[in-house]
């Protein structure tokens, strides 16, 4: 499964990359802050994403060593997040092929944004300086 997995996964966020390039600037968006794409491409990214953690995870239950290294559990946990943060984000409601609605209104919206948001910052900024 190794090589059929790891061809899956790249040529799926490429069709995922490249829709999502040819989308947006068409306009085709959900029109929100952070989770722009609309719901086909969201449902690719989510299969595709998915199909990766089964590797993962598949991988560290049939491993030949019995410890598990620290940084593999940093990277399932990295695994678990984008994906919880990818699934609440982009909850939407297809209306037709190219047009959805977000499953949340007003206040509720603007948590998730807000929650999405300042969490995709954190996991990326470099941590402060001690000096």
């Amino acid at each position: 499964m190794g090589g059929e997995a790891r061809r899956f996964h790249l040529l799926g966020l490429d069709a995922g990359d490249r829709a999502g390039r040819r989308n947006l600037p068409l306009g085709y968006t959900s029109s929100k802050e952070y989770a722009e794409l609309e719901w086909p491409i969201d449902l690719l990214i989510t299969v595709v994403w998915v199909s990766y953690a089964l590797v993962f995870f598949g991988t560290v239950i049939k491993r030949k060593t019995k410890h598990i290294y620290v940084s593999n559990w940093f990277f399932g946990a990295y695994i678990l997040v984008i994906a919880l943060l990818h699934l609440v984000n982009s909850a939407e409601l297809p209306v037709t092929f190219t047009k959805s609605y977000s499953a949340y209104a007003g206040v509720q919206d603007a948590m998730v944004q807000w929650w999405y948001g300042i969490t995709q910052w954190a996991s990326s900024s470099p941590p402060p300086s001690s000096a």
